[in-house]
């Protein structure tokens, strides 16, 4: 069941935008007219201290400087009173004269006034500023900071709403993409209608269709382990009966026990794909290095000899590991395929590391620098086009390599790769780390049982 969201994505981003400019501009505008109708008190506070500072200065030295029966003007805005004992001068508003001394703000009706008391000693100095006209002008200046905010709010909109489609478009691109590719209807609710809805159920879509082809890999390996197993044992069986039976010539017997070793290698491959696909492991076994090495190199001996690689096993008989031995011979199969492929004419020594670890080593051509980091990529065929052994714009088909490492992977173990081409040092080493693990005398391996 879809639920409606508060509006889209688009949506919230434009309005957090938006509200964000909002709530600065209004801060801003609120501090600028406040600040602006301080400084207009302040100054007309300024003007009324020294201004009555020379009133009361001319009061106490001459008392005609200010009328005592009516009002001396002092400007425009400005007007003065005198009080001689307690009388109340002609013209004074009510509103003033019961003011003590000091400043005072009033606001009879309209008007705003400043006020400023103070006593000469023989009188009472009134002294009044009519500040309407500046408050008129504070109000006119909030008038234009509102506008302006408001026109920055606008601007803000309008650019949220640019910001918002360059944000959140690589996100309908994405969604588009997805929908293109998997299209349907997902099988997990999604509980929004925007576009983070939208992303999801898309997203659903391509789980299920990876679901499916997964399904439909394990199926197929599976089907095809059994199905290819029982022929592949009755051909095996054949030719070792023919190889004990017959009375062949050494062609023949040599051709039948190729037939052999390749019915085993299709075994191991059919086994490591059933495990790759089901992502399984096998339960682990007691295995000796250096007959797992002679097994794997035995399947590419004859190619071997015909690309001129020779194969020196510098692994002791008795080194056992207990590990899966299918996933050990895809592995050495893998690493001795390419250095066929690629390292011949050469020499390929193995041998075991003082840690312990399995190492593979040619003296060949060696690999490029600029191919190392992606040289265990599927269908990464650099070295192949270095090598000279294809076209320059032959497709990438190279595997071998990427499944040694998807089966170490999935063993835990490790598989790196060195390798040279300056003179005196060239060629490659892969180095495979297994898993802790103490090794086991020969005499614990018993009886093995070959492919």
């Amino acid at each position: 069941m879809t639920v409606a969201s508060s509006g889209t994505l688009t949506q919230r981003v434009v309005w957090a935008l938006t509200g964000t400019v909002a709530l600065f501009v209004t801060a801003l505008a609120l501090l600028a007219y406040l600040t602006f109708d301080q400084m207009e008190d302040d100054l007309v506070n300024d003007i009324l201290n020294t201004e009555m500072d020379r009133l009361v200065q001319h009061a106490r030295v001459s008392d005609g400087f200010l009328p005592r029966e009516g009002v001396r003007e002092l400007g425009g805005s400005m007007r003065a009173w005198v009080s001689v004992g307690g009388g109340r001068p002609a013209g004074i508003p009510e509103e003033i004269l019961a003011l003590d001394s000091g400043l005072h703000l009033i606001e009879p009706g309209a008007y705003t006034w400043h006020v400023m008391v103070a006593e000469t000693g023989r009188s009472k100095v009134y002294l009044l500023y009519d500040a309407t006209d500046n408050e008129e002008r504070v109000h006119d200046f909030g008038l234009i900071v509102l506008g302006v905010g408001a026109i920055c709010v606008v601007g803000a909109y309008a650019l949220s709403r640019r910001v918002a489609a360059v944000a959140v478009g690589p996100l309908l691109d994405l969604t588009d993409r997805l929908a293109t590719w998997a299209p349907g209807s997902p099988d997990m609710a999604v509980t929004r209608d925007d576009e983070a809805g939208r992303l999801i159920e898309a997203f659903n879509r391509v789980q299920n269709q990876v679901d499916r082809s997964i399904a439909r890999e394990r199926e197929f390996a599976g089907n095809l382990s059994h199905e290819v197993r029982t022929p592949l044992a009755a051909i095996r069986s054949d030719s070792e009966l023919m190889l004990l039976t017959q009375a062949l010539t050494p062609d023949q017997r040599e051709r039948l026990a190729r037939v052999v070793d390749n019915v085993d290698d299709v075994i191991v491959s059919l086994e490591s794909a059933r495990a790759m696909a089901r992502d399984q492991l096998r339960p682990p076994e007691p295995v000796d290095l250096s007959a797992c090495m002679e097994d794997a190199w035995r399947g590419y001996e004859a190619n071997a000899a015909l690309a001129k690689l020779r194969f020196d096993n510098q692994i002791s008989v008795g080194h056992v590991r207990t590990l899966d031995r299918y996933a050990l011979l895809t592995v050495l199969r893998n690493l001795v395929r390419n250095a066929v492929e690629h390292a011949a004419p050469a020499t390929l020594t193995a041998r075991l590391a003082v840690d312990g670890a399995l190492e593979l080593a040619d003296d060949g051509k060696g690999i490029a620098a600029e191919d190392l980091p992606f040289l265990f990529r599927r269908y990464y065929s650099g070295r192949l086009r270095d090598s000279g052994m294809a076209a320059a714009d032959e497709a990438a088909r190279g595997l071998g390599l990427a499944i040694a490492k998807r089966v170490c992977d999935m063993q835990g173990w490790s598989l790196a790769v060195a390798s040279s081409r300056e003179a005196g040092a060239r060629g490659t080493i892969f180095t495979l780390h297994f898993e802790d693990g103490a090794q086991q005398p020969a005499a614990a391996m018993g009886a093995q049982t070959r492919i």
